[in-house]
């Protein structure tokens, strides 16, 4: 059973280019304001940690680009 764990585990192996492909990062914005990028958006609600800011559950529903909450703005751009 070890054995078809690492054949299987082997297949499914992506190559550099093929796991970068499709990476975005968040660039959060507050009135127009950059204030930083983030790899997920769940780095965003830790770094924010306000009442008025939805949680993550909420976010990664949402695929609007950018996403509105209040005064902060998420865009999500392509990784290069």
């Amino acid at each position: 059973m070890h054995i078809f764990s690492i054949i299987f585990v082997y297949l499914c192996m992506k190559t550099y280019k093929e796991q970068i492909k499709n990476k975005t990062n968040c660039v959060l914005l507050k009135d127009r304001i950059v204030l930083g990028t983030f790899g997920s958006l769940k780095k965003i609600v830790n770094f924010v940690s306000s009442d008025e800011f939805p949680s993550y559950w909420t976010l990664i529903r949402k695929k609007d680009n950018p996403i509105v909450c209040g005064n902060y703005s998420i865009f999500r751009v392509k990784h290069y």
